[in-house]
This record gives C-alpha cells, sequence and structure tokens, in this order.
C-alpha cells in the first residue's frame, strides 16, 4: 500500500463533504425541503443522502425530481443549503487537529471538491480553517469537477508542487478517480459515503478509518520532508 511514496509528500489536499466536514445533514435537510417545495411528501433517509453526495448536485438531484424540475430543484436546494450550512456543518473529528498538523510542518494545504465553491469556501470560513486552507477550489470556479483531474491539477499548480507529490485524501470514488487520473496518491477514509470494503476494492495507497489515523501515519518519522 506504501510504494506510491517513493516520492516526498509536499502538499495535502482534501475533499470536504464527508472528509474534512460531516455536512450530511444540512444536505439532508436541503433535499427534504426540496421535495417538499414541490409538492412530495417522502423525505430522504441519512443513507439516501449518503448514496446521493459526491458528484455534481444536478446529477442528485436527479435522482430525485422529474428532468424538467431538475434545474429550479438544484436552485431551491442551494438556496436553502445556504442559510442552514453554517450552524448544521460539524469538523470530522480530528480535522482541525490533523490541519493544524500539517501547517506545523510548513506543508501548503489545499480543498478541492465537488461543492459549489463559494459555499464551501464559506463552511472553510465558518469552521475557522482559512488560514490553513487558504485554497478551495469547487463548483463554479471554473474547471470541470471530479472525477476529472483538472481541479486538482490546478490545485498543484497554484501551491508549486507536482501532483506526484501532492497527497490527496478524500473518501468516494470521485476522488480516487481524480487523484488516479492526476498522477497523485490517493488516501480514503471511511468517513464519508462509502464503506471500507468498497474503497479497499479500488486499492488506495492509503486506507484509514478516521482522519486521527491518517494524522498518526503522516507524523511517523520520514513520511514529510
Amino acid at each position: 500500500m506504501t510504494s506510491f511514496f517513493r516520492f516526498s509528500i509536499q502538499a495535502v489536499v482534501y475533499d470536504f463533504d464527508g472528509t474534512l466536514a460531516d455536512s450530511f445533514l444540512p444536505i439532508r435537510h436541503a433535499f427534504n425541503h426540496m421535495l417538499r417545495h414541490f409538492g412530495h411528501t417522502r423525505e430522504v433517509s441519512r443513507e439516501e443522502t449518503l448514496a446521493l453526495v459526491g458528484g455534481p448536485l444536478e446529477t442528485s438531484v436527479a435522482r430525485l425530481l422529474p428532468s424538467p424540475l431538475v434545474s429550479a430543484g438544484t436552485s431551491v436546494f442551494r438556496e436553502h443549503y445556504e442559510k442552514i450550512s453554517p450552524e448544521m456543518t460539524r469538523p470530522m473529528p480530528g480535522a482541525t487537529d490533523l490541519l493544524r498538523t500539517i501547517a506545523g510542518t510548513g506543508l501548503p494545504q489545499a480543498v478541492v471538491t465537488n461543492k459549489l465553491g463559494a459555499s464551501a469556501r464559506e463552511l472553510v470560513r465558518h469552521l475557522g480553517w482559512s488560514r490553513l486552507l487558504p485554497l478551495c477550489l469547487g463548483e463554479g470556479d471554473g474547471l470541470p469537477l471530479k472525477p476529472d483531474p483538472a481541479m486538482l491539477l490546478a490545485a498543484a499548480r497554484t501551491l508549486d508542487v507536482p501532483p506526484e507529490n501532492l497527497l490527496f485524501v478524500g473518501d468516494s470514488p470521485f476522488d480516487f478517480s481524480a487523484a488516479r487520473k492526476a498522477g497523485s496518491p490517493i488516501c480514503l477514509v471511511t468517513t464519508g459515503t462509502h464503506r471500507r470494503e468498497e474503497l479497499a476494492r479500488m486499492e488506495p495507497d492509503l486506507l484509514f478509518d478516521s482522519l486521527h489515523e491518517l494524522g498518526d501515519w503522516l507524523r511517523e518519522p520520514g513520511r514529510v520532508r
């Protein structure tokens, strides 16, 4: 699993939802608000919410509403989500400690997410991570979304780090594919949308059940140079 790390780690980039932040509660609330807006009485469960997130929002909305309503549904979701997400989004266990630990090594850090970039940046600010994560790329920032590697490659260029020296941390097949296409090592964590067995079948370079475990691994001698 560690054979990829013949290169030194010179930067760490993270997915947001399910990786650094537990935002599934406001996402679920926003989906259910959207359904009620269009006259539906059923509610999306937490398990359904996990299955819906990760890709472009319009794709998720299209699984809940007929195609003529997808655009309007996306707008309704976003308007409600922006109102409720700051107070309902929580750091994943160990996230703040990990970000501070990596910052202490001098390595640059960033976020690459399929979430609306402006929304992700506001949440980074709200969670007190702006100094730790000065770069945050997402939907609306002029780049294709994951699994396309464009945002990850743009982050590597901005951080002035070769993609092969950039460790990408995520929780989904979208993250895995983006990293593989970019030529970056990928660490998957089981804190988000997919079970450990599913993630293990992809054969990521690293697989952890928590950000605490990732932090312990990065603190081992010789990991970061």
